[in-house]
């Protein structure tokens, strides 16, 4: 019997059995109950029934929906197959021909369409179009000759100036019907339109022509309603529903656009700040993050984007039926859809972006719907991906970390998008999928690794279902313990190519973007909240992305995007701190550290003014850093971080040398030269600090003086490095003690020795005779580690080169050769070179 649930299965066999042995009292009752439905589910019931059933069941439907409502639901959603039965059965198919076939073959018939398009109508001008319609009147009865002239206007532009007005076309109307009549005209009018049609349907028929390429045409004039009128193409053209449907989606799309572009300029902002604040520990890094988008400056530029983000979300789930048939309809608004669901996926609004999915391809690859969006080649990649992802950070989020829900009520989506997506599925992608998802949600790690080891090589869908996984696998990790197996896993993943880089990244940013309307909606706190579920989980996927530098691979030279995504990430972590318990809280700071890190090479921004200063300052401030070093952390960013990296020293440790010695920090310059001096004497980590004080105290102004003899060092860093140290040993006699016992190696003859042979080789190497330049220092000087730096220099400029000095020094005889074998063996026996190069060298002695 088919009652309103049995419609709902919207299942070929159930429900067309039942609409088969239908009565007419089960008719009425159906008629009634449907009549009772609110517009929006009558038309979704509607519209997902012509995706599945055949023409007679359809037909049988239209006493229950009413004839109009149920052709215009086969015209968008049922495959090409349905809605040419149905609309034949209907009356409302295309206008069939009296002419007779010529009896050529098709190859013969486009090879004579070709000549007659060359002969008659190429090059013609404004007659062009007439004897286009000659040739196409003339042979109505051959659809080949039809479709290839078609195709030869087209690519000509004389087809739309058959239909233009301006051009007196064929299909333009005044209040008494056609302009161009059969009385006025010196040809048969209604012949020409006649035939003009039938090759438009041709030409769709033979693949010339889209039915969605028609509808783009209809857009353009309104002639072209009317011609795809009589070539059988329904939805063609605009209306007043789908032009307000149009401006409304346009407004909320714009509202969405300009807050996004909004946070992305305040983002870029913050990377510049970041850049310019010196090194912070993850703490205070969260701490000056979330001030900046706390800041009541601020603070409603980031709202107003998670409004207009839930606003576009909840205005194309509340519109979807009637957002999707204006985009058969208007190739514009199909754009602005695509618009839409690429903004929403990346924004944490996945289920909304795969219902779409879901329900554009339900009525296969022909149905109007479907060829409407078929050109749009993001949505089985980057939309599609990131839609599945934020999905599952969605679901995952609602569910309150519950893993098994969560993967549970995906996986139903799932199933439903292979089955409405065939082409963009692999033929066990369910099976398998759903294998990755239990592993992830049970925190398997080399279980997930099987699987993410096939991503290259797997369907669009597959590949979606591989960003889900990494959403899931992350809580599942966390829950299971398996969180550093988790990160190493991910990791590798992500560097195994551009794609798995930006995948990551991407599961990442949706996540943060759940995360923040977890914020907004009073979700984020307490036992069951985002930040005690799921941000130990995010912390996992930042550290993971940012041990792969998946932002460069993100952002695709982007800064601002990948400001924007490290912002996100780094506010939601560092609001979860303050509700996450000490344990959980390690998560989120390694991961606020890791992407920090990761993302340094996209922010750079010079202090501008007295104004950027303040700033900075301020949010200093809130990030807990000493007021005291605030100045010096300004000042000397950019050479802080590259003291840093250089030294090896961390946040807290470059800190506390600022507090300790702040004039390091104390105009430009200073912390850059401190850098380069106790790189040269060896110092980092944990000695940088007593280096300093040693420092001092043969020198309080220790760093005004590096600054100054900076001038007279050498531009050659290692002779530099040399400088540095003889200085030391001249002027500073605790620091070079205390150097000396760090450092043996670069002080005392030995030392010594690998100096000079650094300026004897940077002297005689660039010469015209540098290979018996070369063998004279060996000759003349017998120091092992003399001989050994000279090798070491000449194997670092490459094989070929040394090899080359060997060549010609062995062509002298014993003018270098014992100096040259000694010399060989002291570079082996000090490490300077391989054996095999040893064997190189040697092979000319």
């Amino acid at each position: 019997m088919p009652t309103l649930e049995v419609l709902r299965q919207v299942d070929p066999t159930t429900t067309g059995r039942a609409l088969d042995a239908m009565t007419p009292e089960q008719q009425a009752a159906l008629t009634e109950d449907v009549a009772g439905l609110s517009v929006t589910d009558r038309t979704d019931l509607l519209n997902g029934l012509a995706s599945q059933l055949d023409a007679g069941q359809m037909q049988r439907l239209e006493p229950v929906f009413g004839a109009d409502a149920v052709l215009s639901a086969v015209q968008t959603r049922s495959p090409a197959a349905v809605r040419e039965t149905y609309e034949q059965q209907a009356g409302a198919g295309p206008a069939v021909t009296t002419a007779e076939p010529s009896g050529r073959t098709s190859t013969q018939q486009v090879a004579d369409a070709a000549n007659d398009y060359a002969g008659r109508v190429e090059g013609q001008g404004i007659m062009a179009q007439h004897a286009l319609g000659d040739l196409m009147a003339a042979n109505a009865g051959d659809p080949a000759y039809l479709a290839e002239l078609v195709r030869l206007a087209k690519d000509d532009g004389v087809l739309a100036q058959v239909v233009s007005p301006m051009y007196g076309g064929l299909f333009e109307r005044d209040d008494s019907g056609y302009v161009v009549t059969n009385a006025n005209a010196s040809f048969d009018a209604d012949a020409r339109r006649e035939g003009f049609a039938l090759a438009i349907g041709a030409a769709v028929d033979r693949g010339v022509l889209s039915e969605t390429d028609v509808r783009a045409l209809g857009n353009q004039q309104a002639g072209w309603t009317d011609v795809a009128g009589r070539a059988g193409i329904g939805q063609v053209g605009a209306t007043d529903a789908t032009r307000a449907t149009a401006s409304d989606l346009g407004n909320v799309l714009d509202t969405y656009t300009d807050a996004a572009d909004d946070v992305a300029k305040l983002d870029e902002q913050l990377g510049g700040l970041l850049a310019q604040a010196g090194p912070m520990t993850p703490e205070q890094q969260a701490a000056f993050v979330t001030a900046f988008r706390t800041d009541p400056e601020n603070v409603g530029t980031y709202t107003r984007l998670t409004e207009a983000t839930a606003a576009l979300a909840d205005h194309v789930s509340q519109n979807t039926d009637a957002v999707l048939d204006a985009a058969v309809r208007d190739p514009a608004v199909a754009q602005q859809v695509v618009e839409a669901m690429t903004g929403l996926a990346q924004d944490g609004r996945g289920e909304e972006v795969i219902a779409l999915l879901t329900q554009i391809n339900a009525g296969g690859p022909t149905s109007a719907l479907a060829e409407a969006f078929a050109g749009f080649e993001e949505l089985s990649g980057p939309v599609l991906e990131d839609a599945a992802s934020s999905a599952m950070a969605q679901l995952l989020e609602r569910n309150n970390g519950d893993v098994s829900a969560a993967s549970a009520q995906f996986q139903t989506a799932f199933q439903s998008l292979v089955q409405a997506w065939p082409a963009k599925a692999g033929v066990d992608d369910f099976r398998i999928g759903s294998q990755l998802l239990n592993a992830a949600a049970g925190g398997d790690v080399s279980a997930m690794q099987g699987y993410l080891n096939q991503y290259q090589t797997v369907s669009p869908i597959m590949r979606a279902v591989a960003g889900a996984g990494v959403v899931l696998g992350a809580v599942g990790a966390v829950n299971a313990g398996t969180h550093e197996d988790y990160v190493n896993m991910v990791a590798g993943f992500a560097q195994s190519g551009e794609n798995a880089a930006r995948l990551v990244a991407g599961t990442m940013g949706g996540m943060a973007a759940v995360g923040e309307a977890a914020q907004a909606a009073g979700r984020f706190a307490g036992a069951a909240g985002f930040a005690a579920k799921l941000a130990p989980g995010l912390g996992l996927i930042a550290n993971s992305a940012s041990l792969a530098n998946s932002f460069s691979h993100a952002a695709d030279g982007n800064a601002g995007y990948a400001i924007a995504m490290v912002g996100d990430v780094i506010g939601v972590l560092g609001s979860a701190l303050e509700f996450t318990p000490a344990a959980p809280a390690g998560f989120l700071l390694s991961g606020i550290g890791a992407v920090i890190s990761a993302a340094g090479s996209f922010a750079g921004e010079i202090i501008n003014g007295h104004e950027r200063r303040e700033t900075l300052e301020k949010y200093l401030t809130a990030a807990g850093v000493d007021p005291e070093i605030i100045d010096e952390m300004i000042s000397a960013s950019s050479q802080l971080f590259d003291m840093a990296e250089t030294l090896d020293l961390t946040p807290e440790q470059v800190q506390s040398l600022l507090v300790a010695h702040p004039d390091i920090g104390g105009a430009p310059g200073l912390a850059g030269k401190f850098t380069d001096v106790a790189a040269a004497a060896g110092i980092s980590g944990s000695d940088v600090q007593d280096f300093a004080a040693a420092l001092a105290a043969d020198n309080p102004n220790f760093a005004w003086d590096l600054m100054g003899i900076a001038s007279y060092a050498p531009s050659h860093p290692g002779e530099a490095a040399t400088f540095y140290r003889d200085y030391l040993e001249s002027s500073y006699p605790q620091a070079t003690t205390l150097a000396e016992s760090l450092s043996p190696d670069l002080f005392g003859d030995a030392a010594q020795a690998r100096e000079l042979a650094l300026a004897d080789y940077n002297r005689s190497g660039s010469s015209s005779t540098w290979e018996m330049d070369l063998g004279n220092l060996l000759k003349n000087n017998d120091d092992p580690a003399y001989r050994a730096e000279v090798l070491r220099l000449l194997a670092a400029d490459g094989d070929q080169r040394l090899e080359m000095f060997a060549q010609m020094t062995g062509g002298y005889g014993d003018t270098w050769s014992g100096a040259v074998r000694d010399s060989v063996a002291d570079a082996v026996e000090a490490g300077t070179l391989s054996q095999s190069q040893a064997d190189l060298v040697l092979g000319y002695f």
